[in-house]
């Protein structure tokens, strides 16, 4: 009866390991998925500071009605830069920065109150519960 017992605690070992599994591969597809979209909005981002450049260059050899091209790239661009920020945060969330010592810059553990390196206190944003 002894060998039973041991089965089934190392069968239902193994089918909590396969959740643990599951659950960090699919928090990988989706920062995945986040960096692609972080990558397309990049991208349109330096499209659209190539041509506010241009159109600065334009500006300064006396073109004139220039303005409100501009002002619709630079609200775009800052419609970019929240969506960027946006992703960013749902990074966060998934996968949070370890904490880094402020006095050596030494990255810590999760749960680190004192530096490894200098000793230092560590403030923590948010603590582990």
């Amino acid at each position: 009866m002894e060998i039973f017992k041991k089965v089934g605690e190392g069968a239902r070992t193994i089918s909590e390991g396969a959740k643990s599994i599951g659950k960090k591969s699919s928090g990988l597809v989706e920062v995945a998925k986040l960096k692609f979209e972080i990558g397309k909005l990049e991208k349109e981002r330096e499209n659209n500071f190539t041509a506010l450049g241009r159109l600065v260059y334009m500006q300064f050899k006396g073109e004139q009605g220039l303005e409100e091209e501009m002002e619709r790239l630079i609200n775009s661009t800052r419609a970019l830069e929240g969506e960027i920020a946006g992703f960013e945060a749902q990074i966060d969330k998934l996968y949070p920065k370890s904490p880094v010592c402020p006095k050596c810059n030494t990255e810590l553990p999760a749960s680190a109150k004192y530096c490894s390196e200098c000793g230092n206190k560590v403030e923590q944003d948010n603590p582990i519960e």
